[in-house]
């Protein structure tokens, strides 16, 4: 009975130990100093990707905005240019109608003093040539995707980033995958 005793105090001493030791390895092995670092730098790293990416969208979108009021001011002068167009077109039209073109030919009698011409008003030269059209940074983009270059050859041919370029690759796509209607 003796040596029975002593094996079961023998087995619970070295179960004791092969615990203790088991536990040791296991909180070595999740408390790491290496793994803890490890992760940081991940995270470290995923922020600054993070902080690179909003920086880059922060400047498209200021780039855009740029862009926006640049072509809303072109579109303010065309605006003006318009009225001050069709004040000349009313002009003309009543110059015209005081001449009689519209109504036909009225030649005065003989007897009759002509009627006073109105201030001269200039005469505008339309361009004989169309204006030519700058087609568009999609069209553009679009035009050399389907051509077979590649998005990082494109912006770098319209200075453009490749964001933008992905951007306008991405929305074709989507258009042309929704069916109409």
């Amino acid at each position: 009975m003796n040596t029975i005793l002593v094996l079961i105090v023998f087995q619970i001493v070295i179960n004791l130990v092969l615990l203790v030791w088991v536990k040791y390895k296991i909180r070595n092995y999740l408390g790491s100093a290496s793994e803890t670092e490890r992760v940081r730098r991940e995270m470290a790293a995923l922020v600054m990707e993070l902080d690179a990416s909003a920086d880059r969208n922060i400047s498209i979108l200021e780039d855009r905005m740029a862009a926006l009021k640049e072509m809303l001011g072109q579109a303010d002068k065309r605006i003006a240019a318009l009225d001050k167009e069709l004040s000349n077109r009313k002009k003309e039209a009543a110059v015209y109608d005081s001449l009689g073109r519209f109504s036909g030919a009225r030649i005065p009698p003989a007897s009759q003093p002509e009627p006073e011409k109105e201030s001269a008003i200039p005469f505008i030269r339309f361009s004989e040539k169309p204006l030519p059209i700058e087609e568009s940074f999609a069209d553009k983009v679009l035009s050399l995707f389907k051509r077979g270059f590649s998005s990082d050859i494109i912006a770098a041919r319209l200075d453009a980033t490749m964001a933008e370029v992905d951007l306008v690759i991405s929305l074709d796509r989507e258009r042309q995958s929704k069916p109409l209607g």
